[in-house]
């Protein structure tokens, strides 16, 4: 791509999180509201939100649709924000959007109405989607009410997960967070939520309100855990065993609300069948989701960014290797409750190793607070190559989405290279 592009949105970050829909209101009114032209879904939560798009997604695409996914963080740079049939947009597509766009951003640049990174990257994919795509899966970035992404009026509305995060912005308690992801319900369009105890409260709260009809994980569907990657889906009427490529007992809520979407979906978009959907759902892998990028020795990473996250991971590798070594690797943002995530890894693992990494919100190792628990590690690069030669225990590699997809194209260039 283009260096003036990618240079354009590194300066353009420095503008940071912007809450407020008045911009990306203006950038999208100037290309005659594409958002109002394709059918979307709508997915917030603290921690499930990227799997649950991909379940899907899969399941969608094995229905012969065409779709769009708006998803962030990314494991392939600015394209890899706009998904589409799974797979990152062209470079040579993203900068035609981008020029496409670029008189109006330079109009209210000079108005004082700067739209932030996320809010142009936003717009460009909203612009694609109008125009390639039958449905599209949206995430939002963060929280809801005020998200970006909240300009759309989807036919299903998904609250994956409420855990403190984005405390900031978002308020310091279960309910404010939750009130904040409610945000994106819509009027008379149904809601699927997999959110449990007490921020459920403002879910029901907005649902009554709106009208919308509201599918509860754990009451109006419920899963059966059989294994590590099998579970059983249930609701009222039907039941469905499902034995997932994608490894993790978190990994069988995400499934089960996206086959509860499905359900949901048949009734108001197109044909869809069931057991196509489950079928590929079954069959998707999810990049950067306990996904193994190494043989021998095995080494498996798994973006966590933050404490709840961090748990799930902890959990899953207890079932894998409920006895056996491990060594593993941990970096994260410093914004994040660091302390929190670095407690809960060093209880479980007396192999915990701390590092660091490029970027402007990494956590340096000074930045750890307990500075006696895990063992520093300066060059993450250096420590995984000797692993790589020596290791007979499994790598395991956590923390935050960016660092794990360094490591990810690490691995890949050095067995490239071979």
């Amino acid at each position: 791509m283009n260096t003036n592009i990618h240079d354009f949105f590194e300066k353009r970050q420095q503008l940071g999180v912007q809450p407020g829909l008045d911009r990306i209101e203006s950038l999208l009114g100037a290309f005659n509201h594409p958002e109002k032209t394709f059918t979307s879904i709508h997915i917030a939560g603290t921690n499930g939100k990227g799997s649950t798009a991909t379940f899907l997604q899969a399941a969608l695409r094995a229905n012969r649709y065409r779709v769009g996914t708006f998803t962030s963080p990314t494991l392939h740079g600015l394209t890899g924000f706009i998904l589409h049939n799974g797979e990152p947009i062209s470079e040579r597509v993203f900068s035609e959007l981008f020029y496409e766009m670029e008189p109006v951003i330079e109009r209210m640049d000079k108005e004082g109405k700067a739209p932030s990174h996320f809010e142009i990257i936003t717009a460009l994919a909203f612009l694609y989607f109008s125009r390639n795509v039958d449905i599209a899966i949206i995430e939002a970035g963060m929280g809801g009410r005020e998200d970006t992404t909240n300009v759309i009026h989807p036919i299903l509305s998904i609250i994956t997960t409420v855990s403190k995060d984005h405390t900031a912005f978002l308020g310091d308690t279960i309910k404010e967070i939750a009130s904040h992801k409610a945000g994106i319900i819509k009027s008379k369009t149904p809601i699927i939520t997999g959110v449990e105890g007490e921020g459920l409260t403002p879910i029901i709260h907005e649902a009554n309100k709106k009208r919308a009809v509201l599918y509860r994980f754990g009451m109006d569907f419920v899963v059966n855990d059989l294994q590590i990657d099998e579970f059983e889906w249930k609701n009222i009427a039907s039941s469905y065993r499902v034995k997932l490529r994608s490894i993790g007992l978190h990994q069988h809520q995400n499934a089960s609300i996206a086959i509860q979407a499905i359900k949901v979906l048949k009734n108001s978009f197109g044909h869809l069948d069931m057991r196509i959907g489950i079928e590929a759902i079954q069959k998707i892998t999810i990049p950067g989701r306990m996904e193994k990028i190494h043989d021998s020795p095995f080494i498996l990473v798994d973006a966590a960014h933050n404490e709840a996250g961090i748990k799930a991971f902890i959990k899953t590798v207890r079932a894998i290797y409920p006895r056996r070594k491990v060594q593993v690797l941990f970096a994260a943002f410093k914004d994040k409750d660091v302390q929190a995530m670095q407690t809960s890894l060093t209880d479980v693992f007396p192999n915990l190793y701390i590092t660091t990494f490029d970027h402007p919100r990494a956590a340096s190792l000074t930045d750890y607070p307990l500075q006696d628990k895990g063992e520093q590690v300066e060059d993450w690069q250096a420590w995984l190559e000797e692993q790589i030669k020596t290791s007979m225990a499994p790598v395991l590699i956590t923390g935050s989405f960016h660092f794990t997809s360094l490591v990810r194209a690490f691995v890949k260039s050095m067995k490239d290279s071979k």
